[in-house]
């Protein structure tokens, strides 16, 4: 369900207040960088204050405070359902776990921008664009190439200097696979 760019300021000042800090990953971070300003789709939050697996029952305590809506991520970490006057946003909350891996570089170089009157981190879209690639799967790289067409659309241009530099963030055989499938999708590195 769509909302507007004033419902995911409200929500992430929301979460804020509550005492959850966090770095906006996955597609939130493309439809802010390309200036859209119709949202759809969960807000994936990287969590940097707390460990959303093990402070689970922490998080549930907010949400019960909050009255929001509590479920769980296909990893098994936290989901936060809070009401709108648009309809329910789905929140994740994510950490390093599993195959789920965030490099601590990426998120010390998040952006900060300013959503209304929240100041927010985003990663950057090339990091989205890496961490996409890295996943890999085919549902990961068919969503990445609609992904690219979308910023190409929008008029956005990668910055070929943080993908590569971005990209050593790994270990050298992931390094060398995130490229294949970037150039695969016709990413000039």
């Amino acid at each position: 369900m769509p909302y507007s760019i004033n419902t995911l300021a409200k929500v992430l000042g929301e979460i804020k207040e509550a005492g959850i800090d966090f770095v906006v990953i996955g597609d939130t971070v493309v439809y802010l960088e390309t200036k859209n300003r119709d949202l759809e789709g969960d807000v994936d939050l990287f969590v940097t204050n707390m460990s959303p697996f093990v402070e689970e029952e922490n998080i549930r305590s907010i949400a019960e405070e909050h009255g929001w809506g509590f479920g769980y991520t296909d990893l098994g970490t936290p989901r936060l359902i809070i009401r709108t006057s648009e309809g329910d946003v789905i929140v994740e909350l994510y950490e390093n776990i599993h195959d789920f891996y965030i490099p601590e570089e990426m998120v010390q170089e998040a952006k900060k921008i300013r959503i209304r009157n929240v100041e927010v981190n985003i990663i950057h879209v090339e990091d989205y664009i890496i961490l996409k690639a890295r996943a890999g799967g085919p549902e990961d790289l068919e969503k990445l190439s609609k992904i690219l067409d979308f910023i190409k659309s929008k008029g956005y241009r990668l910055n070929q200097r943080i993908l590569r530099r971005h990209i050593s963030f790994f270990e050298p055989d992931e390094q060398q696979l995130i490229r294949s499938r970037l150039e695969g999708l016709g990413v000039k590195l």
